[in-house]
């Protein structure tokens, strides 16, 4: 009979401590790489006043209008480029006190209503309101 002297064969065991390694150094660089800088936010306060609140004393609107996302918003019949950057400064500071009503046309998107919205706050508009946010397609 065969001498067999070598040893019997164990079982590689796999090790876990390169996988916890590469987890934590994924942590961390997505921790670090992550801005963490707050949003501008727009104020569009949805909710009505209650009964209980006494109505604010009527002050002047000024609707400006999007027709299309073509840059230009309707003020007083008057087409305005929305990089007009003076403009909106004269308007606010004309209208300080008065609500800034955005009107949006079909087919305007979200993203040129908020940019007009932005513009507005950015400038110094204390009220700014979305006209026909809530609109309801009538019943045919």
């Amino acid at each position: 009979m065969p001498l067999n002297l070598s040893q019997p064969k164990r079982k590689n065991a796999i090790s876990l401590t390169p996988l916890i390694d590469v987890v934590f150094i994924l942590l961390l660089f997505f921790m670090l790489t992550s801005s963490f800088v707050p949003w501008r936010i727009v104020d569009t306060p949805l909710s009505v006043p209650s009964a209980d609140e006494k109505p604010a004393e009527e002050k002047e609107n000024i609707i400006l209008t999007l027709k299309q996302n073509d840059g230009q918003v309707w003020v007083e019949d008057r087409a305005v480029n929305l990089a007009d950057q003076t403009y909106f400064q004269t308007l606010i500071a004309d209208y300080n006190e008065g609500t800034f009503v955005i009107k949006a046309e079909e087919g305007v998107t979200l993203q040129t209503l908020m940019n007009l919205a932005d513009r507005l706050k950015l400038n110094g508009a204390k009220n700014v309101s979305i006209a026909n946010a809530f609109s309801m397609p009538e019943a045919q």
